[in-house]
């Protein structure tokens, strides 16, 4: 009898997912026949799953319609899920990746007040002295991950994080003013990735690009980082398509809608 109920239980799990999907995945809300032809469930067991699925908020029903909508619960459920994802995890697998395709350090840095805090680190094996370490910070206005963050918060909170900027030239490439800054950004928010060419380190230069999560919002960014006698132009171009690739992946994976 317990094999049976729980085959039972299965069952109408597997169909209430079914119709949960069939309302999420629509192009237009529903009408109950649309989705009893799409689900070909009996009109009676359509008709239960849906009154459960209204009662719990995850399906919204329209009297003056006569259409069925997602709920406002799956928000709540996805606002817990997501508050409860660790970036570092989500992201573990990419730095990997990066790191074994390109053997440079892979960084995952995230934006405190108007710094930059390194979160996680792949080491390049080969010889290379780097400023960064876990729980370091650095500047956002010469960082390629600093700069991958701010060129998409919103114009309150850039002017807010620019001003605190200090635009010391820590090199003859460093952006040290607030145009050259802007300037900067805006190419970010076109191409997607963020370039630090030398500017925070003499020698040192990397390919970045932010990680978004489900409202859209910069939370996080990745980059590649190399010495400048061991990254020829072509190799540069690849560093740029694969880290851009690999945040793409990660702000999927927070439920982000778009990513740069």
């Amino acid at each position: 009898m317990a094999d049976t109920d729980a085959k039972s239980g299965g069952s109408s799990l597997s169909k209430a997912l079914m119709v949960l999907k069939e309302v999420c995945c629509a192009q237009d809300p529903m009408r109950f026949a649309d989705l009893v032809e799409r689900s070909e469930l009996p009109k009676a067991t359509a008709h239960r799953i849906l009154n459960t699925l209204v009662d719990e908020g995850l399906v919204r029903f329209e009297d003056h319609s006569q259409l069925y909508h997602p709920g406002y619960g799956l928000l709540e459920l996805a606002h817990k899920a997501w508050s409860s994802m660790d970036i570092r995890d989500l992201a573990a697998d990419q730095m990997k990746a990066l790191w074994q395709e390109t053997g440079e350090t892979i960084h995952l840095a995230v934006l405190d007040r108007s710094e930059v805090i390194y979160i996680d680190k792949v080491e390049s094996q080969k010889s290379l002295r780097l400023f960064s370490a876990v729980g370091k910070k650095g500047p956002a206005y010469c960082t390629g991950v600093g700069k991958a963050m701010i060129a998409y918060l919103g114009e309150e909170e850039l002017a807010d994080t620019i001003s605190k900027q200090s635009f010391i030239k820590h090199t003859d490439t460093t952006l040290d003013t607030e145009e050259k800054l802007r300037n900067e950004l805006e190419k970010i928010r076109q191409t997607g990735v963020s370039l630090d060419m030398q500017e925070h380190e003499e020698g040192i230069q990397c390919a970045a690009s932010v990680i978004f999560n489900y409202r859209n919002e910069p939370i996080a960014a990745l980059s590649i980082t190399a010495p400048v006698f061991r990254v020829n132009d072509e190799r540069f171009e690849l560093f740029q398509k694969r880290i851009k690739e690999a945040c793409q992946e990660v702000s999927k994976r927070m439920g982000a809608m778009a990513s740069a």
